[in-house]
């Protein structure tokens, strides 16, 4: 056999493994990107394995969301339509234009990182330079086009990323019964502990991905919920594995105290070499990068259907509101880190915990009306998209004035 047929085979496996994985993995990297790996090791660094159980429930909120989501996939039911016809068109814009904005926060703070990523990796010294060369590379990315491409790319740096965390994790000594413990839910009334419930959810449920997901019916061509739902679910699970080990990993190995941008690897280069921090900010780069724009595709649909456009991936109302997104990140992000205390960590850790007390529940709501709108749902299922959408309440309401005060603090 030929060597040309040696290699077609794995090639063949991986453009299936893409297509039938691959919107799952956007999810996962939009996902996992600068937000969930720093907030993970600040919450494994100041409260030790005390925060793992929020992982499993945001895991049951982000199912609970994306079967709601998946049902008006199939049936080519864009979520931003579905408000629109509710709440009108006259405040359907500026509706989805807040959202849009809100949204691009995780943006600002994933650019920040992969600058600040390249700047350390590279002979450039200037974090601002470095933001504005990674936006650009976002707005290359988004001028693709052809979703197949950018899912392409994107799915391999997920599964890079995934890999070398995994790394990190079997090189470790793992205390099996307290990280057990870790997962039996309990509230600490102290502001740190409520913001990096809400920053957790935040950055898991990741809500620009619902209104991605209903608007792709046309790119996908998949009827199926059940298409979808194999998909996400994969993309969710994949997610909640690697932040178990991310959150693991500094709860042990982590001193307490502010999270820096090499923090989280320094435990992979003690035992590996510092040719392993490298790798390490190669991947936390690459996941900021991904997040940032994969965020933004959310805000590539909703604002075009909000002014009653059927706007597909990648088409020009598409991509002229997200590479506006991507200036705008770039600009806001500037002035931030010029002239507050935020950096490019904090940027991180604060930006997903902003949209999860706004966004988030908005999201939850929108989908459980339009879902009891179109669809036939059991008494069951009526219950748990119920119990999701007040649990998305609660977490919001009970972290809100923390995070609030966080925020104060750092302006």
């Amino acid at each position: 056999m030929s060597t040309g047929n040696y290699l077609e085979q794995p090639v063949r496996h991986t453009k299936e493994l893409v297509r039938q994985y691959g919107l799952g993995l956007l999810f996962a990297t939009n996902i996992f990107g600068a937000g969930s790996v720093f907030i993970l090791s600040e919450a494994g660094a100041n409260f030790g394995f005390g925060l793992l159980w929020v992982l499993p429930v945001t895991l049951f909120v982000g199912l609970g969301m994306h079967e709601m989501s998946a049902r008006l996939a199939a049936d080519d039911r864009p979520l931003m339509a579905y408000i629109k016809d509710v709440i009108g068109e006259t405040a359907a814009k500026p509706f989805a234009i807040g959202l849009s904005f809100i949204m691009h926060f995780w943006s600002v703070a994933n650019y920040s990182i992969a600058g600040a990523v390249v700047v350390y990796l590279t002979p450039l010294a200037n974090l601002y330079v470095g933001i504005i060369l990674t936006a650009a590379l976002g707005v290359a990315l988004v001028e693709l086009r052809l979703y197949n491409r950018i899912e392409g790319v994107i799915a391999a740096l997920a599964l890079a990323i995934f890999a070398s965390y995994l790394v990190i994790v079997l090189g470790l000594d793992l205390p099996l019964e307290s990280i057990a413990q870790g997962f039996v839910p309990q509230i600490v009334s102290d502001f740190g502990y409520l913001t990096m419930i809400i920053a957790l959810m935040g950055t898991t449920v990741y809500y620009p991905n619902f209104f991605i997901q209903t608007s792709m019916a046309k790119t996908k061509d998949w009827e199926l919920v059940s298409r979808y739902r194999r998909d996400h679910t994969v993309g969710l699970v994949t997610v909640i594995v690697l932040s178990v080990a991310v959150m693991t990993v500094a709860a042990m190995t982590i001193p307490e105290g502010q999270v820096t941008l090499t923090a989280p690897g320094e435990p992979l280069a003690a035992a590996l070499g510092p040719w392993a921090l490298d790798v390490f900010l190669i991947g936390a780069g690459a996941a900021s990068f991904t997040s940032a724009t994969g965020t933004l595709f959310g805000a590539g649909f909703i604002v075009p259907q909000a002014y009653g456009h059927k706007t597909r991936f990648g088409d020009y109302r598409f991509r002229g509101v997200v590479n506006s997104l991507i200036i705008l990140s770039v600009l806001l992000a500037l002035p931030i880190l010029a002239f507050t205390d935020f950096t490019p960590v904090t940027l991180a850790i604060t930006m997903p915990a902003v949209n999860g007390v706004i966004g988030l529940p908005i999201t939850a709501v929108a989908l459980y009306a339009a879902v009891s709108r179109y669809f036939d749902v059991t008494r069951l299922e009526k219950a748990v998209f119920l119990a999701v959408v007040v649990l998305m309440f609660v977490s919001s309401a009970l972290t809100a004035e923390s995070l609030a005060q966080t925020i104060m603090g750092l302006l």
